[in-house]
C-alpha cells in the first residue's frame, strides 16, 4: 500500500500543477507532466484490486430470487463481472451475483464525489449557485471532460451536470479542490463516508476513479451508496435523469444509455475502463411507489450494461413486492416484568420489518410468531434484545427479526422486588 507521507504529496503536486516523476514504487499513483493522474498510466489489475485480507468478513446478502426460488424464475444470467438488484427504501436484496466481489469502480467513484458535494449543499456549505475556480491540473487531467479552462469560475450546479452527464474529470477534480483544498483531503473524506455508509469494502485513492493503486469497490457497496444518494438528498436526485448538457457551446449525451432505452430509469451514474469494463449504476421508480437500484459491473460494452440493467430492472418489477410490516420503534406486544418499577414492557422493533417476496404470494399465507427469552427481569435497558420475531410462509421461517425493549424498566423498591420474586415461582 502507498505510503501515507508519498500519497500526500503525490496529490498534492495535483493541486499546484508541479510535474513529478513517475516514482519507482509500483503502488505510487501515476502522474501525467503536468502532476494529474495519468489517464493513459497501465496499472496492473492486482495493483488497482488487493486481494481482501483474511480477516475480512463479507456482508451476508439475503438473496429474494434464491430464497423464493421455488416461487419465482431464476434470476438473469449475464455476461458480466456481478451485479445487485436492491429495494431502494428498505435496502432488501432481490437479485445478485457475485456482488462483494471486489472490483475497480471506474468513473462509478464520481457518485462518492457527488453524494458528498450534495452534503454540502445541503448542510449549506454550498449552494447550486456557488462559483469554484477550476485549477489547472482539473484541466490537464485527461479522460472524459466537460471542457473546462483553467482560471475560469464555474457554478456548483454545472460541475454537477457536468460529472453526471459528462462523467467530467475535469468537473470532479474542480469540485474536490474547491471544497476540501487538495485531492488527497478530499480523497480522506470519500474514505471516511464510505466507512459511515458502511461500504466495507470500498477504497478510494483518487477523486474521479482513473487507474490507480488500491482503488477498489463492490456492486454491494456500490448499491448501498446509490440507496444513500437517492434517499438521503432527494432534492438533488432530479440532475442524474438530465439526458443531455450543454456547457462552452459543447453539447454532451449522458453516458447513461439506460435513459433513452427505459422511459422509467431516471439515474444514476457510469463507468469504465479497460480493466473494469463497462458499469453502470442505475435506478427507476415504474410502480410509481417502489424504487430499485440496479448495479452491473463488467459488461462487454455501455449498451450491453445498459440492457443487462434494464432487465434486471424488469426482473424485480415483474415478480416482485415489498412491504412493510412494522416500522422502526412500533409495538408488538406487551410483557409482564419481575422485579421492576413497572410490571409490564413494551416490545418492538428497533428498525423496519420489511420483506420482498413474490408477487404471487398471497400476504394473508404470512404468518407471524413471537419468540420471548422469558421470564423478563429487571432490570432492563431500553433497545436490550428481548425476543425475535418469526415470519413464517408454509411452516418455514422466512426471516427473523430481534425483538428489543422500548423503554426501560429500572429494578423496582425492596417490596416490589419480594412481590416480583414470589410471582416468579408461581411463573
Amino acid at each position: 500500500m502507498l505510503h501515507k507521507k508519498h500519497h500526500r504529496i503525490i496529490l498534492a503536486s495535483l493541486i499546484t500543477g508541479i510535474s513529478l516523476p513517475i516514482m519507482a514504487n509500483t503502488n505510487a499513483i501515476p502522474l501525467n507532466q503536468y502532476g494529474a493522474v495519468d489517464v493513459n498510466a497501465t496499472v496492473p489489475t492486482s495493483v488497482q484490486v488487493p486481494p481482501a485480507p483474511l480477516s475480512f468478513k463479507a456482508p451476508i446478502l439475503n438473496n429474494a430470487a434464491t430464497q423464493w426460488q421455488e416461487s419465482v424464475p431464476a434470476q438473469p444470467t449475464m455476461e458480466v463481472k456481478s451485479y445487485i438488484l436492491m429495494d431502494a427504501q428498505t435496502g432488501n436484496i432481490l437479485a445478485s451475483y457475485n456482488a462483494n466481489k471486489r472490483i475497480p469502480p471506474a468513473s462509478l467513484t464520481k457518485l462518492m464525489l457527488l453524494y458528498i458535494v450534495e452534503q454540502q449543499l445541503h448542510n449549506g456549505t454550498l449552494t447550486l449557485d456557488t462559483k469554484l475556480t477550476v485549477p489547472t491540473v482539473a484541466w490537464a487531467t485527461g479522460g472524459s471532460r466537460m471542457f473546462l479552462k483553467p482560471k475560469t469560475e464555474v457554478s456548483v450546479k454545472d460541475l454537477i451536470q457536468g460529472v453526471i452527464i459528462a462523467s467530467g474529470n475535469d468537473a470532479a477534480v474542480t469540485l474536490a479542490v474547491g471544497i476540501a483544498g487538495t485531492q488527497s483531503a478530499f480523497v480522506d473524506m470519500m474514505n471516511i463516508t464510505a466507512r459511515k455508509l458502511g461500504m466495507t469494502n470500498t477504497h478510494f485513492s483518487d477523486v474521479m476513479g482513473l487507474p490507480a493503486p488500491d482503488l477498489y469497490t463492490s456492486a454491494r457497496d456500490l448499491s448501498a451508496l446509490a440507496r444513500h444518494v437517492i434517499n438521503d438528498y432527494p432534492e438533488y436526485y432530479h440532475f442524474f435523469k438530465e439526458k443531455y448538457f450543454t456547457y462552452n457551446g459543447v453539447k454532451q449525451p449522458n453516458f447513461n444509455k439506460l435513459l433513452f432505452i427505459d422511459k422509467y430509469a431516471d439515474g444514476l451514474k457510469t463507468g469504465s475502463t479497460s480493466a473494469a469494463g463497462f458499469s453502470l449504476i442505475a435506478s427507476e421508480n415504474r410502480e410509481g411507489n417502489r424504487r430499485l437500484i440496479a448495479v452491473v459491473i463488467g459488461a462487454n460494452n455501455s449498451l450491453a450494461s445498459a440492457y443487462d440493467n434494464f432487465a434486471l430492472l424488469k426482473y424485480g418489477n415483474q415478480f416482485f413486492t415489498t412491504q412493510e410490516f412494522y416500522k422502526a420503534g412500533q409495538k408488538v406486544t406487551t410483557n409482564r416484568v419481575y422485579m421492576g418499577e413497572n410490571e409490564n414492557i413494551e416490545v418492538g422493533t428497533a428498525k423496519a420489518v420489511s420483506l420482498t417476496y413474490p408477487k404471487t404470494i398471497n400476504q394473508a399465507d404470512l404468518k407471524f410468531t413471537i419468540h420471548q427469552n422469558t421470564p423478563y427481569k429487571a432490570p432492563i435497558t431500553k433497545g436490550q434484545e428481548l425476543g425475535a420475531l418469526n415470519i413464517i410462509y408454509k411452516n418455514k421461517i422466512i426471516k427473523t427479526v430481534p425483538l428489543v425493549a422500548l423503554t426501560a424498566d429500572p429494578e423496582g423498591s425492596m417490596w416490589q422486588k419480594m412481590k416480583g420474586k414470589m410471582a416468579l415461582w408461581f411463573a
